[in-house]
């Protein structure tokens, strides 16, 4: 922090742009001897006020004179965003699930890291090498907390709690940022600084937070990797608190954050953030030179084009200070430095990851290993799991999930896949015979979501999108023609690497042949010709696209349907997004009664149910927390005709469906990555002793969640303060085999505030397996003079123990995790007293107790 002030007080000076002279290639900024601070203030000193301006543009013009291009920021939540197959991971809830910081850190993240550099070193190396050409600031991750279980991105976090969220958060930033002390491997950017937990309204939402909530819940794991992880980057969130839009919250961005934090790196606005200050939270009421300035004022230092173009105006108009100014650029000048990008390409360490490692089978098999790690086994009862695969004639696998992988927003382009139905038939003993039933839709097959899309390069700027998610879904346009006659029909449409192939019907007779949606790339303008149709009589025509299948290279059936062209007696070029349209699928009656038949005749029904994009993503909050459209009907009839019925949940969110609780064996899978067929068969075979624990709370009911605007988390969120019991508790999850707990120590049972605790057990694996268990802690304080949680994780530890074998696990606790934040303080507290200290498989399954005191 010193070194940042101390490159701004140097009072650099803004030169005209009619003065601007290039940069010799002796420049000072480019000795890679000298000081890193030195080096930024040189480069800072030529810049001219435009210049400077538009290197706070994340996405922004080149600077010609220095040959400085924008980073083109990029996003790798759970795979790296490119027009190229990248390695897709389970989604980040399910990474949490793993409850395996050294999984995180040291293969999930850094395959991630290192994909993210091979993508840069092989357009550095080759120029005019394929494929878009990304920089090396990177948005992730999100450590939003799951305090709200309807909100739409709970399968972008780390579960509902403040501690594990931090220690993943401080495991997936050093992945990314790699261990050299002088480079950085790539940088992370913490998403969304805060409190940020609901979709609906996002952009003008204020959350009314108590001062105590925030520092207790909101704010604990921003700060463990800031503080901890050294996290280059902040997004300041949409969202306001307390009144105060995060954009232009000083307290938060620059009081907190950097002065008590001591963060070097920058913040930078969510995408639109000037925007919605001034169309959003000001509604209208504040010019885009203010929301510029106030934005840099407060600590924003990085944004749009809004700052690019508005930047010069603040500080000609004495709004934006030239040394705030200064300090901004110094924040995001600081990283790029620090990834190489002023030095020799082949000085940087990193510069030597090859392309040849996106993707590749090692990465492939690292993605295996965190599907399988992330699975929770719910319930086993009568031990049904695992199958014996060498005894199972037939086996039936149903639902809408069977055979479908569901993605998120931040990945890149799908590499090949392996849905559940798949992973089955690759793993089933020879001569299994597997029928697949899709039994119903997540949502009812009557409702199928469509949109419509703005995008420079459809026809008039807009087209409709269908999401389909099966064959037999379709879209039905109704179309005037008001001349008979012969018409030749064609379809514009835009090709993408998630579409469908889609057969046209009109009046319901087929026209012309199915044409493929899918392209590798998005292509606009592509033109179908579903040849002539004969018109007898004008009027209104159904023109009905089905999807009927897919291209091997897509995951998806979506499409997109951007204009028809009828030409004959007279030219017709209608907008499709402008038609009356209807949706629909195939009858789930019928699907349901085919699946029934299908389980009847098996030796084991495995039920696929839970969410997809259309139930929860970004922009998007949840309705229910059960389960959408007929799948809990689904489950049941399957249930009915086979007892020995599997249900496995494929959600990212909690599902609250009690009925399932009737169902012999269960498993949380999430959306488990581009190997999550194979994990999932792995598990359900006995090939892999599923050892995933959930980290967030199932509630039993939903009248057990309060409002979604309520942020004090203490009147009954989270497994802290939850009332009632639920249906399945935070750090849940079974085991094909069983560990006993013994020999519960500690350290000292009188500690000082400000000191720390050992604590250590010993776990031994009493069954006939070789298996994980994850060793949880939990504290609670006796009396208090606020309300204090129930039970509050302090510290966890995965261990793998063969059949038989013991193992003494040793925690830490310091005593200032025992603390609450006083109001009357401003600061954290740890109050003297009694604290019963606890270990367990979860935070409902406590298997040791101790009590310790802190003292005076």
């Amino acid at each position: 922090m010193k070194k940042l002030i101390a490159l701004v007080a140097l009072g650099l000076t803004l030169l005209p742009a009619t003065t601007a002279k290039a940069a010799p290639d002796s420049a000072l900024y480019l000795d890679a001897t000298q000081p890193l601070d030195k080096r930024v203030s040189d480069l800072i000193s030529q810049l001219t006020l435009e210049e400077k301006a538009t290197l706070l543009d994340h996405r922004g013009p080149t600077v010609e004179r220095f040959n400085i291009r924008s980073d083109q920021w990029n996003q790798c939540l759970n795979g790296v965003q490119w027009d190229r197959p990248t390695t897709l991971f389970p989604v980040c809830v399910a990474m949490a699930a793993t409850w395996n910081t050294d999984l995180v850190q040291r293969e999930i993240a850094t395959v991630l890291s290192d994909e993210a550099r091979a993508i840069y070193n092989g357009w550095h190396l080759n120029p005019n090498v394929p494929g878009e050409h990304k920089g090396l600031i990177y948005r992730a991750p999100v450590i939003n907390i799951e305090r709200n279980p309807y909100w739409g991105r709970n399968h972008e976090a780390w579960g509902e709690d403040p501690f594990l969220t931090g220690r993943m958060a401080v495991a997936y930033v050093r992945g990314l940022q790699g261990d050299n002390p002088r480079y950085l491997k790539i940088a992370a950017t913490l998403k969304h600084f805060a409190v940020n937990n609901v979709e609906t309204d996002r952009t003008k939402l204020n959350a009314d937070v108590s001062e105590r909530m925030l520092h207790e819940y909101w704010l604990p794991h921003f700060r463990d990797a800031v503080v901890e992880g050294k996290a280059q980057s902040l997004m300041a969130s949409y969202n306001a608190i307390n009144g105060t839009p995060n954009n232009i919250n000083h307290w938060l961005l620059t009081e907190l954050l950097k002065n008590q934090w001591g963060h070097e790196g920058f913040v930078v606005s969510d995408l639109g953030g000037v925007n919605t200050m001034v169309n959003g939270h000001e509604a209208g009421k504040m010019t885009y030179v203010d929301a510029v300035a106030k934005s840099l004022m407060a600590g924003c230092d990085f944004s749009d084009r809004e700052f690019r173009e508005n930047i010069p105006a603040a500080v000609r108009e004495g709004k934006l200070s030239e040394a705030r100014l200064n300090d901004a650029l110094t924040r995001v000048l600081r990283v790029r430095f620090r990834l190489g990008e002023f030095d020799a390409f082949n000085s940087v360490p990193y510069s030597k990851i090859s392309p040849s490692v996106i993707n590749s089978p090692a990465h492939r098999a690292i993605a295996l290993k965190a599907a399988q790690q992330s699975i929770v086994l719910l319930q086993n009862r009568s031990r049904l799991l695992p199958l014996d695969k060498t005894k199972l004639k037939r086996i039936a696998v149903i639902g809408p999930l069977a055979d479908q992988l569901v993605t998120n927003n931040y990945n890149g382009r799908t590499p090949q896949t392996i849905t559940a139905l798949q992973g089955l038939k690759d793993r089933a003993a020879p001569g299994t015979e597997i029928t697949y039933s899709r039994g119903c839709d997540v949502l009812a097959g009557t409702t199928i979501r469509t949109q419509i899309d703005q995008e420079t390069g459809f026809s008039a700027g807009r087209s409709i999108k269908l999401e389909a998610d099966a064959q037999g879904q379709y879209i039905q346009f109704a179309v005037n023609v008001p001349t008979p006659g012969s018409y030749e029909i064609k379809l514009q449409f835009k090709t993408f690497p998630q579409r469908g192939l889609y057969r046209l019907t009109v009046d319901g007779a087929n026209q012309g042949q199915p044409v493929d949606l899918f392209g590798a790339t998005a292509t606009y303008g592509q033109i179908a010709n579903f040849g002539t149709k004969t018109f007898a009589t004008a009027g209104t025509k159904q023109f009905r696209f089905t999807a009927v299948g897919k291209n091997a290279a897509s995951d998806s059936y979506a499409g997109h349907f951007d204009k028809l062209i009828l030409s004959g007696p007279i030219e017709l070029n209608l907008e499709a997004e402008t038609l009356r349209f209807i949706t629909g699928g195939s009858s789930e009656e019928n699907s349901i009664a085919q699946a029934v038949a299908a389980a009847r005749t098996a030796d084991v029904a495995l039920v696929f149910v839970g969410t997809n994009a259309s139930v929860e993503q970004e922009g998007r909050d949840r309705k229910t927390l059960g389960l959408t459209g007929n799948q809990e009907k689904l489950v049941s009839a399957v249930l009915a005709a086979n007892p020995r019925t599997v249900v496995v949940q494929m959600s990212a969110g909690p599902l609250t469906v009690p009925a399932l609780k009737t169902v012999p064996a269960m498993l949380q899978a999430w959306w488990p990555g581009e190997e999550g067929g194979h994990a999932i068969a792995d598990v359900l075979f006995g090939a892999v002793n599923p050892a995933g624990r959930l980290p967030h709370t199932v509630y039993a009911s939903e009248t057990q969640v309060p409002s979604q605007n309520e942020y004090d988390v203490t009147k009954g969120y989270t497994y802290m303060y939850l009332n009632g019991a639920p249906l399945f508790p935070f750090g849940h999850g079974l085991s094909y085999t069983q560990f006993k707990y013994s020999n519960l120590k500690v350290q000292a049972r009188r500690v000082p505030a400000n000191g720390k605790i050992t604590i250590s057990v010993d776990v031994q694996n009493t069954g006939a397996r070789s298996g994980d268990e994850v060793v949880q802690l939990y504290v609670h304080q006796l009396r208090s003079s606020v309300k204090r949680p129930a039970k509050e994780l302090r510290g966890f530890d995965r261990i793998s123990l063969q059949a038989g074998a013991k193992k003494t696990v040793t925690l830490t606790l310091p005593a200032e995790k025992l603390a609450f934040w006083d109001e009357k303080t401003h600061g954290f507290k740890v109050e003297p007293g009694a604290f019963d200290v606890m270990v367990g498989a979860s935070s409902a399954d406590i298997r040791a107790t101790t009590r310790i005191t802190v003292t005076q």
